[in-house]
């Protein structure tokens, strides 16, 4: 039953998303759209992009420990950079699971097997939830006055909470479908791999976190107490797009949550630039670090020619 819902919610939660984000943009002044396009806006998206797909070298090392850890293999950082790179591009066609699929094939042709990838995938996904569980807690408590006032303006907003509601129940369905899972797969852990990945991890959605908090100040003009609170609405809308698998890359589903979880702080012409800036200089990242995995092939190469067995 679980199984069946969560394939429903994959499906037609995006399409909730995008009927959302339809009906917002028809109420929305776009010819104001490309004011906010300033040279200094443009200038620090491009210096965000550099960032962002420098960051996503963290994810890789942190997919790759993980991996060599399971696989009783070596992975060099060369072909750590390379499998994580090529698939970065896969989760815009169709679904965010094509991610994890491309790696998993990629990982079995070096002679990782099949069982350590997905081991190191679904630890990976675990640990982007208490990544992000762990920023969204400490952002909390300096987001309660903010989020007092968001939630009180958006009251009346029947969709809106419809939405956050059939987001919330696709969470706790995968939780339900990952946990017994999890604990099946999953090897016994210890505790230096733990803090290794757990802090990469950290780093990563920090930076994205913070990132996002750079673009949208000069767009959106908020004032300095709420400024957590923007984080904290930026990477609850990351994780509403990472754990809905029907969404390409979350794209849409990203952007229905920044506009309607940031509605009341900002001119909503202003939310809508500050998501397309967004969107537009993190998949610019991606692309720069799915084009670096070109320059570790040899690396790859050797890796794949003489792959280290596991002692018998």
């Amino acid at each position: 039953m679980t199984r069946v819902l969560l394939r429903a919610a994959a499906w037609l939660l995006p399409l909730a998303a995008l009927l959302y984000l339809g009906f917002a943009l028809s109420h929305l002044d776009l010819s104001e759209f490309g004011g906010y396009l300033s040279n200094r806006v443009l200038g620090i998206a491009c210096i965000a992009a550099l960032l962002y797909g420098a960051g996503l070298y963290l994810l890789a090392f942190a997919w790759s420990a993980c991996l060599q850890k399971f696989s009783r293999n070596p992975v060099s950082p060369e072909a750590a950079v390379q499998l994580y790179a090529f698939a970065t591009f896969a989760k815009y066609l169709p679904g965010n699971v094509f991610h994890y699929a491309g790696r998993q094939i990629a990982a079995a042709r070096l002679g990782y097997g099949q069982k350590a990838p997905a081991q190191a995938s679904l630890l990976e996904i675990l640990g982007h939830l208490s990544a992000v569980g762990v920023i969204l807690l400490a952002l909390l408590p300096f987001s309660l006055t903010g989020l007092a006032d968001l939630l009180s303006f958006a009251a009346p907003q029947l969709p809106l909470w419809a939405l956050v509601a059939a987001f919330s129940l696709l969470a706790v369905l995968l939780f339900m479908l990952l946990s017994p899972k999890a604990r099946n797969l999953l090897p016994p852990l210890d505790s230096r791999l733990l803090s290794f990945v757990g802090l990469l991890q950290l780093s990563f959605f920090a930076l994205t976190g913070l990132l996002g908090l750079w673009l949208a100040i000069p767009l959106l003009d908020l004032p300095h107490e709420m400024l957590p609170l923007l984080i904290f609405v930026y990477l609850v809308a990351w994780l509403v797009g990472f754990v809905t698998p029907g969404a390409p890359g979350g794209l849409g589903v990203r952007e229905a949550c920044l506009l309607a979880g940031l509605s009341g702080l900002a001119a909503p012409e202003a939310i809508l630039a500050f998501a397309a800036v967004t969107r537009g200089a993190f998949l610019v990242g991606e692309a720069l670090f799915a084009a670096s995995g070109f320059l570790f092939r040899p690396g790859l190469e050797v890796s794949a020619r003489r792959p280290s067995l596991p002692a018998r």
